[in-house]
């Protein structure tokens, strides 16, 4: 047998070491490309979706007459503001028959702020109510001794803690005002009834449910969710529901 020539045994050499080369650069190649950030599909940790929305409306002394969805409640620079509730289905009333009360009716909570020096704690001296059925509302008024404070009126589904029946009804709308008491500086109430059942198309009665520091409450007892609105006379604060 004749033996391989010295040249041709270091040529199949030279071949075989640049074939084993050629394979290792092609790996390492595919290795580093698959390490590479930014081709493909991006790794997890670089994807951060963030919810977005609109901003809150701001704040206003008083709420817009609109039909309510989820209304924010109201409040005014400065003072806290309470949590959103949602509130009830609530549409506005037809136009009044002429020569009624034909002023705007509301439809979600209403903040109002009223400042003037204290002491003297405007009274609360009596709380009467009456119904207008001609013209289409109930109402609840509050003699007062003293400037008209500001007030707080807002929907309810359920009565206030220490409601009795006096404020029977399917919904409620509690009102607060402030500063104002119902006592006298003796602790003497103010107030001859403190609760009253009625028998009015949509107002069912009332209940005084606080009255401590500067702040009354009541509970007005309604039929039904309703437009209701508020107004200053001299000496006076009244709020009527629609009927």
């Amino acid at each position: 047998m004749q033996r391989p020539s010295t040249a041709s045994t270091a040529l199949m050499a030279t071949i075989v070491a640049i074939a084993v080369a050629t394979a290792s650069c092609g790996a390492g190649s595919k290795a580093a490309g698959a390490a590479q950030p930014g081709q493909g599909s991006p790794p997890a940790s670089s994807v951060s979706p963030t919810a977005s929305g609109p901003p809150s409306p701001p704040a206003s002394a008083t709420s817009p007459v609109t039909a309510p969805g989820t209304p924010a409640a109201p409040g005014t620079p400065g003072s806290p503001a309470a949590k959103s509730s949602p509130g009830p289905p609530v549409s506005l009333p037809p136009n009044p028959p002429p020569g009624c009360d034909d002023q705007p009716w509301q439809t979600a909570p209403v903040h109002v702020t009223r400042h003037f020096a204290v002491p003297p704690v405007p009274v609360i001296t009596a709380i009467r109510t009456g119904t207008h059925p001609d013209c289409g509302y109930d109402r609840i008024v509050f003699n007062i001794r003293g400037p008209v404070p500001g007030y707080d009126i807002r929907y309810a589904s359920k009565a206030p803690s220490g409601t009795g029946g006096g404020a029977a009804g399917r919904w409620y709308l509690l009102i607060t005002i402030h500063p104002a008491q119902g006592h006298s500086d003796s602790g003497v109430s103010t107030i001859a009834r403190l609760s009253a059942a009625t028998s009015y198309p949509m107002l069912r009665g009332y209940q005084v449910t606080g009255d401590f520091e500067g702040v009354l409450s009541v509970a007005v007892g309604l039929a039904k969710p309703t437009a209701f609105r508020v107004g200053r006379l001299t000496g006076r604060l009244y709020v009527d529901v629609a009927g």
